[in-house]
């Protein structure tokens, strides 16, 4: 059914959840998989502002490097052969990309639930993506209940 298998990862409780049932997805299907990360910067970043920032790019460069590597190593830890992916973008735009380029034929987000002005002001990175690609997206919604979703 699943054939090849992307993983957006950011090193948060939720992404690990996704990751983990994700991996379980991979294992059942015999999937290919791929675990993005992806450095995001404010817009004001990428233009002449980031010599202004004080190395802000470089160090969250550095931390999406980490962050892709402990998600590797979790994957790889269960026997996944995994493709690791250091992307620099927009999420939603970057995710659309990267699985169209690898035939992906579903994609795992991590969700956390927002709460009062907070969902006003953020639009969720999966509501984005069905709107963009034409693919099954598995959305991993940490349960916020004491003790669950370990």
């Amino acid at each position: 059914m699943y054939e090849t298998i992307l993983l957006a990862y950011d090193g948060s409780r939720e992404s690990r959840l996704a990751l983990k049932e994700g991996a379980e997805i991979a294992e059942r299907f015999g999937a290919r998989t791929h675990l993005l990360a992806v450095v995001n910067l404010p817009t004001a970043l990428l233009g002449g502002e980031a010599l202004a920032a004080g190395g802000g790019m470089a160090r969250e460069i550095e931390r999406c490097k980490t962050v892709l590597d402990e998600g590797l190593e979790r994957l790889r830890a269960r026997g996944l052969e995994t493709v690791g992916h250091l992307e620099r973008g927009d999420p939603p735009e970057t995710i659309e990309r990267l699985a169209r380029e690898i035939h992906a034929d579903l994609i795992v987000l991590g969700y956390h639930r927002r709460k009062g002005f907070d969902k006003w002001w953020h639009t969720p990175t999966c509501a984005l993506l069905i709107d963009l690609i034409p693919t099954s997206i598995l959305v991993a919604i940490q349960d916020e209940t004491p003790g669950a979703n370990p």
